[in-house]
């Protein structure tokens, strides 16, 4: 059943029926495009990501990826070079802290 404010919101705003919101949805498997967590897991419907210069509907982000990760860099070669340097290695190592032993305090016999 359709939502007709909805419906209305998403044909103003994108372009796009509730049934083929729906559909992108579905083909998404429920889920954000991004980080695959699920819709359910969200307390607001999942956003339509888009193109803002050519106006082409990638497909629905939670609200995150579509603010932080998706929204703030849309430059696909840039994107590509963060993959592309987070997959690599130097080798070294950042060494892990060691956990500090508590001193124990010596407890003082008080006077009688």
């Amino acid at each position: 059943m359709t939502n007709p404010v909805r419906e209305r919101y998403l044909l103003k705003t994108y372009g796009i029926t509730e049934d083929q919101y729906n559909a992108l949805l579905k083909k998404q498997g429920h889920k954000c495009a991004v980080c695959l967590r699920d819709k359910e897991l969200f307390p607001k419907n999942l956003a339509v990501d888009h193109n803002h210069v050519s106006g082409e509907i990638r497909g629905l982000l939670c609200g995150y990826c579509n603010h932080r990760l998706v929204g703030r860099h849309r430059d696909p070669i840039l994107l590509q070079r963060v993959v592309d340097y987070i997959s690599q290695g130097t080798g070294l190592f950042v060494p892990k802290k060691q956990k500090k032993k508590k001193k124990r305090k010596l407890k003082r016999k008080k006077p009688h």
